[in-house]
This record gives structure tokens, C-alpha cells and sequence, in this order.
């Protein structure tokens, strides 16, 4: 792995310096383990929400769009880290199967500037 980028630790506190892939969650600080809480998933180079209150919190905002809702790395600064969804990449990053470098190159080709 590249020694250059820094791959968060689950439950930090997400910054837009830190490197997100593919398929990693965040959640709203104030929401801890509630089952009805403000989660988002990151979606190329943007974050979507995952939940009903993650859409309605950021629609309250003003923020994204009703049709195609995306939000960016600014909006969310704050949330923490979850545990991404099986098999998604960035799952995969963090269970060691492939690094972050290989993640990032993946997302490069899938979605290109």
C-alpha cells in the first residue's frame, strides 16, 4: 500500500483529507446506533444517502438535488466512519483484500474526470 494515503480507521471523524472509496458509509455524529439515522455512502466522487433521514436532513438544508441527491465531501466533515457494506470496494479495502491504490485507480477508470 502506498504510505502516502491515509485510510481512516473505522468510527473517525470524517475530513475531506482523508481517503474514501467506493462503498464507505458515514453517519450523522448526534445519530449513533439508531436504526433510523442520517447515513450517506460514498458513490464515485460524491456521497448519496443511504437513509430516508440522510435525504430529508440535507433537503431541510437546502443541499442536493430532489431528483439525483449527491452531496460533497464539505457537507458531510464531521460524520464518523461505519463499516462499509460487504463486498463493496471500499469493504475491500478495508478487510486488506486489495489497497487503497488499487481502490482509487479502480474509481479513476469507472469514473473518469
Amino acid at each position: 500500500m502506498n504510505t502516502n494515503l491515509v485510510v481512516a480507521p473505522l468510527g473517525a471523524t470524517y475530513t475531506p483529507r482523508l481517503i474514501c472509496t467506493t462503498g464507505d458509509r458515514l453517519i450523522h455524529p448526534a445519530d449513533g446506533r439508531n436504526d433510523l439515522a442520517r447515513i450517506v455512502v460514498r458513490w464515485a466522487r460524491a456521497w448519496v444517502p443511504e437513509t430516508w433521514p440522510a435525504r430529508q436532513y440535507f433537503a431541510a438544508l437546502g443541499i442536493g438535488d430532489d431528483e439525483n441527491p449527491c452531496y460533497t465531501d464539505e457537507d458531510v466533515a464531521g460524520w464518523h466512519l461505519l463499516q462499509p457494506r460487504p463486498d463493496s470496494l471500499a469493504w475491500r479495502v478495508r478487510s486488506g483484500e486489495i489497497d487503497v491504490t488499487t481502490a482509487l485507480t479502480a474509481e479513476a477508470e469507472a469514473w473518469p474526470q
